[in-house]
């Protein structure tokens, strides 16, 4: 039930964000404009990358019926027996990291931009970007990978369906991902709170990972490599649209679809 709960909210905020278009003093779209064309297909690309996600997410059987691994490492061992809590305690973390996730990071979604110096659909569709490019690549790994998660292999719970997709941490990767966008966002609007915006967001962000383990959820390996690849997603994402490279684009011409691989010199 639980389950199924933080998948509608998920669903809801992500579809609501994406089709919101901000208010209506913000922005102004005629059809024969070409701007509009443009924002338009790219609304319809970002809608296709979250749908994505939730497909991966949500629409596949992630059920696998594999042997057991072979042991984890001694510094994922090591550090389970440091950090987990007790059996009767293990189940409030992971509900304490889902509420990290679910609550101060993608329940903030569509609020943050708000506070943004952008416009609030262009950080809007930013901060959907960031979650669904990390959803995707985190469940790509996680469905090639097939690690099973400590809880399963040392029997503190039964088996379920995400038995095996401990690696890495999809929790730790989307906060640190939220985390790392909202800081850059708000930093951007109040420069002189910088310091206390990215130590608050990524303080939040590493208790997720913390609990993820407290929890028997993760082990650190899944924690790390989670936070590393949330982190590095979010900077991309911000820092492509003004870098110089490669880009592939779409928009139309004379009533045409065309496809517009452009670069920078």
């Amino acid at each position: 039930m639980l389950f199924l709960i933080k998948r509608i909210f998920l669903s809801i905020v992500l579809f609501i964000s994406v089709l919101h278009p901000g208010p209506a003093n913000r922005q102004s779209y005629t059809k024969n404009n070409e701007n509009y064309n443009k924002s338009e297909i790219n609304n319809y690309w970002l809608a296709l990358q979250i749908s994505t996600f939730l497909y991966l997410e949500y629409g596949i059987d992630h059920h696998v019926n594999v042997d057991e691994k072979s042991s984890p490492n001694q510094v994922d061992q090591y550090f389970r027996n440091q950090v987990k809590w007790s059996t009767s305690k293990m189940d409030h973390a992971a509900s304490m990291s889902d509420l990290l996730l679910y609550g101060a990071f993608i329940g903030t979604i569509p609020l943050v931009p708000a506070f943004s110096k952008n416009y609030y659909s262009k950080a809007l569709k930013m901060s959907l970007n960031v979650i669904s490019l990390n959803g995707i690549i985190t469940n790509i790994v996680k469905m090639t990978v097939k690690r099973q998660r400590p809880d399963s292999f040392y029997k503190t719970r039964a088996d379920a369906d995400d038995s095996f997709r401990s690696f890495f941490s999809g929790h730790t990767s989307t906060t640190f991902a939220l985390g790392t966008s909202n800081a850059i966002l708000l930093s951007e609007a109040y420069p002189d709170k910088r310091n206390l915006i990215w130590f608050a967001n990524l303080s939040l962000a590493t208790a997720t990972g913390y609990l993820r383990i407290a929890g028997d959820k993760h082990y650190l390996s899944d924690v790390l490599c989670g936070g590393v690849v949330g982190y590095f997603v979010a900077k991309y994402a911000h820092k492509i649209i003004d870098r110089k490279g490669t880009r592939l684009g779409f928009s139309f011409y004379k009533k045409h679809p065309t496809i517009n691989l452009s670069f920078r010199l």
